[in-house]
């Protein structure tokens, strides 16, 4: 399945060889940790185990912490 997603202020086109992919799957291929990046799901924040569809609208952040 392909999926359009917004990352660092770029559309981004990914393909994952999987017909439920969850929002794991988008971290995954993107090399990032739900440590560091968090996945908004048509204007909501997503758990890990969420199913996404190629119809979503879909857009990963980086977490920013400070100190």
């Amino acid at each position: 399945m392909r999926l359009n997603l917004h990352y660092r202020g770029k559309l981004i086109h990914l393909d994952i060889d999987k017909e439920e992919i969850t929002v794991r799957d988008i971290l995954n291929k993107l090399n990032l940790s739900r440590d560091y990046a968090f996945v908004i799901v048509n204007g909501e924040i997503a758990e890990e185990h969420q199913v996404v569809s190629a119809q979503d609208d879909i857009k990963v952040i980086n977490a920013i912490s400070g100190g």
